[in-house]
């Protein structure tokens, strides 16, 4: 037996939402890029932006969410480690590169969904 859908025609459009989340996600990089910019560290920037800018345009998908994966946990320990005496981290950036993970963790594993560059094999 099948649970009742409310709104079974919008189940037609499953692959906007890979779309959704990789724009967003795309954004997302790219704005912490020119915040990490000012840092003392700023080859996280870049890496930031080309990431993002990958997600964005769709290209090399799942390999741009595990590089992003990598630099956020490393910008993230960085960040913790260098600037100890500075401010402890919020409960928000947690929670906000938390998300994030999960996020590319998610098109990890389904894809770039729609207007994606990518080709499935």
């Amino acid at each position: 037996m099948h649970p009742f859908a409310f709104f079974p025609e919008l189940l037609n459009f499953q692959i906007v939402a890979p779309f959704l989340l990789r724009i967003t996600v795309g954004l997302f990089l790219i704005y912490l890029g020119y915040k990490r910019y000012k840092k003392p560290y700023n080859f996280s920037a870049v890496l930031y932006v080309i990431v993002g800018a990958f997600l964005v345009l769709g290209w090399y998908t799942q390999i741009s969410a595990i590089v992003a994966i990598l630099v956020l946990k490393l910008d993230f320990y960085l960040d913790f480690w260098i600037n100890k005496s500075s401010k402890p981290i919020s409960e928000e950036t947690w929670a906000l590169y938390t998300i994030a993970i999960v996020v590319l963790l998610s098109l990890l594993l389904t894809g770039p969904g729609f207007l994606a560059m990518d080709l499935p094999l």
